[in-house]
């Protein structure tokens, strides 16, 4: 997909808009505009049926200006049929038809009009991904899913009712006028003058009412975000005491959105009585020039009726026009919400260049890249450095094991490996090249990561295991189950590879879950994998065959394993401890475990004098 970037939004600048997203539907577009044409004709001829009606039951024909008594009383002579029959059976069929056209009008408006949000969608959250993970942590997944559909879902009404309602309005309402006007300019001039009264009064009400429902649209954004924070976090809410607070938090967040909510629907009543308003103050208007124009002679009986009927089809496109503009309002809110989110850019660059060749396959990296972390100097605000000119090199195919209490680094290493995060100061480099050139996403298929919370999808297990990627054949699939030991569990899916996973991997053992994590990395084949010891919250039998995933998944790799216990440390081939940002300790594993005076000597001593039931805060100390 494409990002677009929208300007200030204005009337005139939503054509630019339509335009950008509607182009690829043309064809809808102009059959939605020959429907059109027809539900604004037939409408428009309808009082002229009932003139002629009127003025041929009253005998007053000769003195109308009637369009269709030439087309009407040659045909009621050529059927031999009474011309009232005539005009009503003509009525009926005018009417019939006009439903039917208003149907399919209504159709095509709504389907042109959700087919272009969706593509808006789409783009919007492409974007979204596209950016940091700093803009992620300073927005709550609740505040973004109501900034990516629930804006781009004000807009989709916005416009299925445009193209339909203000459009077709706007030309009936042009229709009206000049029908209007050849029966007398006078009573032509007098709803004239009131339309474009109407629409002057419509348009200024937009300045008062777009900051209104803007923070409308916000403040159902931040009471989303809420709402999704504490169902994210509901254990420890409940079991820490917590819920009389939330639910006070909550009620406050609820009153706000209700206060908002109560001013935009007031503004919106407002809106609308003063539509009603007008509409009468015209009803007047009407009445009184045509009764003048009566009394003169100037109009027959019919031609009131006629008046009275455009007048009250001038109500329809000038109602809807206005409730558009109501509509519009709220999504101008929306579209500069949408607006600041497009001008929202990643402080991430891209680069242009690849770790490493791949394969002819173009699958795999033809070799081992190697890792190397040059005086880096990182934080996640400028006042706190996390890391603190940090440098080692991690050669190709070489394991290391990472040490350290909470808020050491670790993570962040590995965060910064992948690109997450920009370093401050310093180098980061893989197979020899800065991983600002590379491309991020080249980066990130050479780098594979599991952790021990897995994230799995409603989805099958094909699409768990492939992330949806439809190249990745079955027989390749089932080959990485039976070589990681899962041949039991995939003989007990119902469906085998089709079987529905729910989300969160409810159903799934710890261990399962976890088995499913290093199918994924088998099936993307990553030159450098990162471990946050995925064996730590589980039984032993199941810690044996992780244990024997992790085995063959570093084969022929370069590792980092992040390590919560020393029995892990046993595959590694150099460990660093961490400290304070800062490297306290760092070189090959067994250098370190036979010098009596290192650290890590001293964590294993403490482990073989049997007080492993230390906690790895205490043992770090």
């Amino acid at each position: 997909m494409q990002n677009r970037k929208f300007e200030k939004v204005s009337f005139g600048e939503y054509w630019s808009l339509l335009r950008q997203y509607l182009s690829p539907m043309k064809f809808r577009l102009l059959l939605l505009a020959i429907f059109m044409a027809l539900g604004n004709f037939l409408p428009l001829v309808t009082p002229q049926i009932l003139r002629f009606f009127i003025d041929t039951a009253t005998d007053n024909l000769e003195a109308s200006r009637d369009v269709l008594r030439r087309f009407l009383l040659p045909l009621s002579e050529w059927i031999g049929s009474d011309p009232l029959i005539i005009a009503a059976f003509f009525f009926i069929a005018v009417s019939i038809a006009g439903q039917l056209v208003r149907f399919i009008n209504s159709y095509l408006s709504q389907d042109i009009g959700w087919r272009a949000t969706n593509q808006m969608r789409g783009d919007l959250a492409q974007h979204c991904l596209t950016l940091d993970m700093t803009f992620h942590h300073q927005k709550t997944p609740g505040e973004m899913v109501e900034r990516v559909d629930g804006d781009t879902t004000t807009l989709a009404t916005f416009f299925s009712a445009l193209i339909l309602d203000v459009a077709g309005g706007l030309i009936r309402l042009g229709l009206i006028l000049i029908l209007v006007a050849r029966e007398d300019w006078r009573i032509g001039i007098a709803m004239t003058a009131f339309t474009a009264v109407a629409m002057l009064v419509f348009n200024l009400t937009r300045s008062i009412a777009v900051p209104i429902y803007a923070a409308e649209r916000e403040g159902y954004a931040k009471m989303f975000g809420f709402i999704e924070e504490r169902i994210g976090g509901i254990e420890d809410i409940r079991t820490n005491g917590g819920v009389p607070y939330t639910m006070n938090r909550f009620f406050k967040v609820v009153q706000e959105v209700f206060k908002l909510n109560l001013r935009s629907d007031i503004i919106g009543e407002c809106l609308r009585s003063l539509t009603g308003g007008l509409f009468a103050l015209g009803y007047a208007l009407a009445m009184g020039v045509s009764i003048w124009l009566y009394q003169n002679g100037v109009f027959t009986l019919g031609a009131i009726v006629l008046v009275f009927d455009y007048m009250r089809q001038l109500q329809l496109p000038l109602y809807t026009i206005s409730r558009q503009i109501n509509e519009l309002q709220r999504a101008t809110a929306g579209m500069k919400r949408i607006e600041q989110l497009y001008q929202t850019q990643s402080s991430l660059k891209d680069g242009s260049k690849s770790p490493l060749p791949l394969s002819a396959e173009n699958i795999q990296p033809i070799a081992i890249p190697d890792v190397a972390f040059d005086q880096v100097t990182f934080g996640y605000v400028e006042e706190e450095m996390v890391l603190k000119n940090l440098s080692f090199e991690l050669g190709k195919g070489k394991v290391l094991g990472l040490l350290g209490r909470t808020g050491s680094g670790k993570t962040t290493i590995t965060r910064l490996l992948f690109r997450l995060y920009d370093i401050n100061k310093g180098e980061i480099r893989i197979a020899g090249t800065s991983i600002q050139e590379l491309k991020q996403a080249d980066l990130r298929h050479y780098i594979g990561l599991v952790t021990q919370d897995v994230q799995l999808f409603n989805a099958t297990v094909r699409q768990n295991l492939s992330l949806f990627d439809d190249q990745i054949s079955d027989q390749k699939i089932v080959s990485v189950i039976e070589e990681l030991g899962l041949t039991d569990w995939y003989q007990s899916l119902p469906e085998g590879l089709d079987s529905l996973l729910a989300a969160g991997g409810s159903g799934l053992s710890a261990g399962e879950a976890q088995l499913l994590a290093f199918t994924r990395i088998f099936l993307k084949d990553p030159g450098i994998i990162i471990l946050d010891e995925p064996s730590s919250r589980l039984d032993p039998a199941t810690e044996a065959r992780i244990d024997f995933a992790v085995q063959k998944l570093l084969q022929g790799r370069t590792g980092i394993i992040i390590a919560h216990r020393l029995g892990t440390l046993q595959r590694v081939d150099e460990v660093m401890i961490l400290e304070g940002g800062q490297i306290r300790e760092y070189g090959p594993r067994q250098t370190l475990a036979n010098d009596p005076k290192s650290r890590f000597a001293e964590l294993l001593k403490t482990g073989l004098e049997g007080k492993s039931n230390l906690s790895r805060r205490e043992m770090l100390a």
